[in-house]
């Protein structure tokens, strides 16, 4: 997938907040469309907010946006994995 990643200025929505990020996405399997990244320069004072929120979407900077699930990290990341839900947004 390292050949495929798109990297891009998105907005993370968590709640009320938008949230100005980095995203490294691609396609995971393309043959079935899996696909996630990771989110990048999470501000550290909102990097626990971000992971304990139950619903979380990504604007890429097309306008296309899409849910996504935050995959495990340390609480003092600021980069953080995820998996998208519903069709790749690009």
């Amino acid at each position: 997938m390292a050949d495929h990643l798109l990297c891009d200025d998105a907005l993370l929505l968590v709640g009320d907040q938008q949230i100005e990020v980095q995203v490294d996405v691609g396609l995971f399997l393309p043959d079935t469309g899996s696909w996630g990244g990771v989110l990048r320069q999470i501000p550290p004072p909102l990097a626990d907010t971000v992971k304990s929120a139950t619903e979380v979407r990504l604007r890429m900077s097309t306008g296309q946006e899409r849910r996504i699930r935050l995959l495990a990290g340390s609480s003092d990341e600021t980069s953080v994995p995820f998996m998208g839900e519903g069709t790749a947004p690009f």
